[in-house]
């Protein structure tokens, strides 16, 4: 007898373990369904769409999920009233699964967590009001105060198991609906810190910001990612997205997945921050074609570039100036410019603090010209408004037995100006990127490339100079068009662009790197430099 009632129990065992795994297996798989086939929109519609909604669809049934209470202080005309809670039990009242339905609340949470819990049934036409009641009398819509019923019917059929977790959990539906406001979240996250998943897509974070200590799960990906979840259902759970849509997706199926504690932040991120609540702000972000844009618009003819001869008329005039060289240290030691102070090209952005303000006299100047262009380029795009490049550079400077010295001149260093973060990032990260050979190509070494393996040449000259000579095969494309023209300078080969002798070519240069070119060089010398190694230009 013992026996047989071991061999039963293990039977019973056996068979409601089998039924449970049946349940679960059911609504695992309609859950899945449900939540990898999100809609665009996640089914919501708003008031001006709403509108629209019901001139072009007569036959759209309302269905009304606030209290009798509420429901008798005012409704919109035509809708059925169905409190939340008894909604699955009343499902006779609503037409077949295909049939165009619109959920209505106060002010769309409740209506939200009803049409996503009839499209896990399988309702196919349902949608809700986001906005409802609150967002149609602030318009002065008209209100009716006249009851309204719709035709009882047969309830279709569901899947049981299906039906039976999702009627269990209207029926059961919390105080307060499973939603948390912002200023019950602010104290919870002191006292009883709560698992926060952001479900809002990545770029959001990047571009918003998020909660500090969210995991971020975006709502299409979810299902894919409930391994993220915390493996005790009883633990204390808030999601959030913007505004609390998708935030009610996440809590709808994870109170189907048998979480008993999980709370959906009211009004979402943007009722955060509107509650004045502390969030881990967004990184800037620059706009790195706008910017450039902008820049290459406003230069002056000159390019930001000065000669010779201007720099020692200036110097000569005991003009106020702050004259920078930014050769290597072991150049500089060799002899410089009188007046002049090192700050070597890498290390640039890291002493700023020795230059006064922003709108200060600076002159930039290296060896041949091309180092102190990108330093002045850079300079302009993080604001200093007086910034240029000498022509030619030191070397120039030196032949033209104008005035050197090695007498070091000590500058004391001050505080660096505040700067955009994100223009400082990018220039920061660009002068360190710099290598060595500061992406030059010599003309004897173009020479050969053009032979075994020609680049794209790009002559960034006017009209007028291209005329009078260009190397062969170059595309003539002027600084100034260089925004408007990028389509028309390739990616995935080497480009050697040029000038004369090395400004704009660098300007060019500078900015197609910050664009994203990699494989993008200067002639050093330019035409000038092509010509004195014996190479001729077309004329």
């Amino acid at each position: 007898m013992k026996k047989l009632v071991l061999l039963f129990s293990l039977f019973l065992l056996v068979f409601v373990g089998g039924i449970v795994s049946a349940q679960d297996d059911a609504l695992n798989t309609r859950l899945g369904e449900y939540a990898t086939n999100l809609p665009q929109g996640y089914n919501v519609v708003r008031l001006a769409d709403f509108q629209a909604l019901l001139i072009d669809n007569p036959d759209v049934l309302l269905v009304d999920v606030r209290e009798v209470t509420e429901y008798e202080a005012g409704h919109i005309e035509n809708a059925v009233n169905i409190p939340i809670r008894t909604l699955t039990q009343n499902l006779n009242q609503l037409p077949d699964l295909d049939a165009p339905i619109v959920i209505v609340c106060k002010g769309g949470g409740r209506a939200m967590l009803a049409a996503v819990s009839l499209q896990i049934l399988g309702y196919t036409n349902v949608k809700a009001f986001w906005g409802g009641f609150d967002a149609w009398v602030a318009e002065d819509l008209p209100v009716s105060m006249e009851g309204f019923t719709f035709e009882v019917a047969t309830a279709p059929e569901f899947d049981p198991e299906v039906f039976a977790a999702v009627d269990a959990y209207m029926t059961n539906l919390p105080q307060g609906f499973g939603f948390i406001p912002p200023a019950d979240l602010a104290v919870a996250l002191v006292e009883n810190p709560p698992v926060l998943i952001d479900v809002r897509s990545a770029d959001e974070l990047t571009e918003n910001g998020y909660i500090e200590g969210a995991t971020n799960i975006w709502i299409n990906e979810f299902w894919a990612n409930i391994d993220q979840l915390p493996e005790d259902k009883d633990a204390f759970i808030v999601v959030y997205c913007g505004v609390g849509i998708r935030g009610t997706v996440a809590l709808v199926v994870m109170n189907l997945l048998g979480y008993t504690n999980v709370r959906n932040l009211s009004g979402g991120f943007n009722g955060w921050v509107a509650a004045n609540n502390p969030i881990v702000a967004p990184e800037p972000v620059l706009d790195m074609t706008v910017a450039l844009t902008d820049y290459f618009a406003g230069l002056p003819e000159t390019f930001n570039a000065i000669r010779i001869p201007d720099l020692k008329a200036e110097l000569d005039a005991q003009t106020e100036m702050v004259l920078v060289d930014v050769r290597t240290v072991d150049e500089f030691a060799e002899g410089f410019i009188p007046g002049a102070f090192n700050i070597p090209l890498n290390e640039f952005t890291d002493h700023l603090d020795m230059l006064p303000n922003l709108d200060a006299n600076i002159v930039i100047y290296c060896g041949s010209g091309h180092r102190s262009a990108m330093v002045m380029m850079v300079m302009n795009m993080l604001g200093y408004t007086n910034v240029r490049s000498l022509l030619a550079g030191y070397g120039a400077w030196a032949a033209g037995e104008n005035p050197t010295t090695t007498d070091v001149v000590m500058v004391e260093a001050g505080v660096a100006p505040a700067f955009d973060e994100a223009v400082f990032a990018v220039a920061d990260d660009f002068i360190k990127s710099i290598p060595q050979g500061y992406w030059t190509v010599r003309p004897a070494d173009l020479s050969v490339e053009l032979v075994e393996n020609p680049p794209v040449l790009v002559d960034v000259r006017t009209e007028g100079e291209y005329g009078n000579g260009f190397i062969a095969g170059a595309l003539h494309l002027p600084l100034p068009e260089l925004m408007s023209r990028l389509a028309e300078i390739p990616t995935d080969v080497p480009v050697v662009l040029y000038d004369n002798p090395t400004h704009r070519s660098t300007m060019a240069l500078v900015a197609l790197r910050l664009l994203g070119y990699e494989n993008v060089r200067v002639l050093a010398g330019g035409t000038g430099g092509w010509e004195k190694a014996g190479f001729t230009l077309e004329k």
